[in-house]
């Protein structure tokens, strides 16, 4: 099954950039993160490492981990055994070990630097598989699910958190939030125009709920869900690898 595309010019066509930008906007990352959101985005964090479940003894992986905010939710509220954080850009694990030193709580915690459509795990290895608001930035979604399918153990459990695109009057106030607040206040606290615009255009473009599901259950993972948060702008995706 073949990604959908939704690119908007130069903006999003070519995603081998992402890491770079990250990197550039790494140092003022976290704090815009919490401003841009008003805070939810921890609550989101929060449900997403509830939605798990995780037992004592499993091993967990957190996808595109950026600064390491959902590992270390994992460290700190769940009992894991082991908790991997993976991400392409150097910059963004640069914080992300700063914060995991500076934390009793996260000795738990691997940092790599990786490919997530090329996860360095052998097959069947994990437990539990995130990735929150990352799977929009892969160029190709479908190989993306596929690839954190094939490193979960039977039983294992997959959850995408990421941006919808919302309907009726919050699609309106959405977009004009995204088109005009996120790259003005992101460049100017950042200094990074160029990363504000294109993660503006990925949240804008990103497909919807049912295509989520839908590379979910091709995959090969069962009882596919979807739960929507605040207003719908957000999705929690799980599911379950039964084979």
């Amino acid at each position: 099954m073949s990604a959908p595309r939704r690119e908007d010019g130069p903006i999003l066509a070519d995603k081998s950039r992402t890491p770079g930008m990250f990197t550039s906007i790494a140092h003022r990352y976290d704090f815009l993160n919490h401003a841009l959101s008003l805070n939810v985005d921890r609550r989101w964090r929060r449900l997403l490492v509830d939605a798990c479940a995780v037992q004592p003894g499993e091993h967990v992986l957190d996808v595109a981990t950026g600064t390491g905010d959902v590992a270390i939710e994992f460290a700190r509220r769940t009992p894991a055994a082991r908790i991997a954080g993976l991400d392409p850009s150097t910059g963004m694990l640069a914080v992300a070990r700063s914060k995991v030193a500076g934390d009793p709580g996260a000795a738990r915690i691997e940092l790599v630097e990786g490919d997530a459509l090329a996860l360095p795990f052998p097959d069947a290895s994990l437990d539990v598989v995130t990735i929150a608001f990352g799977l929009r930035n892969l160029p190709d979604y479908a190989r993306g699910v596929n690839e954190m399918t094939r490193v979960l153990r039977p039983g294992g459990r997959l959850a995408v958190l990421e941006f919808l695109p919302p309907s009726g009057a919050a699609r309106l106030v959405f977009r004009s939030y995204i088109a005009t607040v996120l790259p003005v206040v992101g460049r100017a606290i950042s200094g990074s125009p160029e990363a504000y615009r294109y993660l503006a255009a990925s949240i804008g473009e990103f497909i919807g709920a049912d295509v989520v599901r839908g590379l979910m259950s091709g995959a090969g993972l069962a009882d596919v869900t979807t739960r929507r948060l605040t207003g719908g702008i957000a999705g929690l995706h799980r599911g379950v690898r039964r084979n």
